[in-house]
């Protein structure tokens, strides 16, 4: 009676925890375009996204997502910092690439967690399948 119970299920928390965010993340966007009427939107923006951003990039790093992470220092980073250096008064529009990136990555997120769901399922119905015939042959020896 060999029965095969140890799955090697990927964790699939993390990114369902930061698709969940990213979604109220490009919900917030549309408050950039309220924040030509209403100024006060500004800062929260500001907020939300350096709020955010850290656990964006715990997660892209622990998920091993280096050409994201990569894409996060060349579309978001380096944009704010020649803001910063070259246009301080320029500087609302930083948010406009934090918010794209967002949007982008929401997309890729749903991607990765439907793979590594479809990933989870098949090793979860071999497992199901090594069982049922491992019952099937305790049965025959039995009888």
């Amino acid at each position: 009676m060999q029965k095969v119970n140890s799955p090697k299920l990927e964790n699939t928390l993390r990114l369902e925890k930061l698709y969940k965010y990213l979604n109220y993340e490009i919900s917030s966007s549309i408050l950039f375009i309220g924040s030509w009427f209403i100024p006060i939107f500004i800062p929260i923006l500001f907020l939300a996204a350096i709020g955010f951003t850290p656990y964006i990039l715990y997660v892209l790093y622990k998920e091993r997502r280096n050409g994201w992470l990569l894409t996060f220092i060349l579309m978001v980073l380096l944009p704010v910092v020649m803001l910063l250096i070259f246009a301080y008064h320029y500087f609302v529009f930083s948010l406009i690439p934090f918010y794209l990136y967002c949007f982008l990555l929401r997309f890729e997120a749903k991607g990765w967690l439907t793979e590594m769901r479809a990933r989870n399922d098949l090793v979860l119905q071999k497992i199901r399948k090594a069982n049922e015939s491992n019952e099937l042959d305790d049965w025959i020896v039995m009888r």
